[in-house]
């Protein structure tokens, strides 16, 4: 059998902040650019199919949102934590999630299907006062095993 690598989560994927750009603004608003918040993705689907609100580029340019790319995973960081999907096609995001993008030995679906595992251990490792929140320390102090990349590219083959 194939050996199996255990791993930080941090060791197999980047983690990208999001933001928000300023509400005021209505130059920041109404745009071509997806926004995606936590309300646009909770449940069972496996993509976000469109976003409520949406940004214009001088939006993202003037604030601390970044762009996801298709097959990067977002998960929702604070209050509703662990809610996963896929993005299907460039989006930006707010603070309350991360971006999640598979290191180039990972599989993003493979990626995607082990989250959706681990994730009572990331609500078990939340921290805050007020709202359950993920952290980046979340993700470093969890540990999972992943195969070698075709055997990640076959189990997320059959998963989906």
């Amino acid at each position: 059998m194939e050996e199996w690598k255990e791993c930080r989560l941090t060791e197999i994927m980047d983690l990208i902040g999001g933001g928000t750009p300023k509400t005021s603004n209505p130059d920041y608003w109404d745009g071509d650019i997806p926004w995606i918040s936590v309300k646009d993705f909770n449940g069972e689907r496996r993509y976000v199919g469109d976003t409520e609100k949406k940004i214009t580029k001088l939006g993202l340019e003037n604030s601390s949102t970044k762009i996801l790319s298709k097959g990067d995973i977002i998960i929702s960081a604070r209050g509703t934590v662990g809610e996963l999907a896929i993005i299907p096609s460039d989006m930006a995001f707010n603070q309350s999630c991360y971006g999640l993008r598979a290191k180039d030995f990972v599989d993003s679906c493979f990626l995607y299907y082990l989250l959706k595992q681990s994730v009572n251990i990331l609500k078990h490792n939340t921290h805050g006062s007020v709202f359950d929140t993920i952290t980046r320390e979340t993700f470093e102090n969890i540990s999972v095993k992943i195969p070698p990349l075709p055997t990640q590219q076959k189990i997320a083959a059959i998963l989906s």
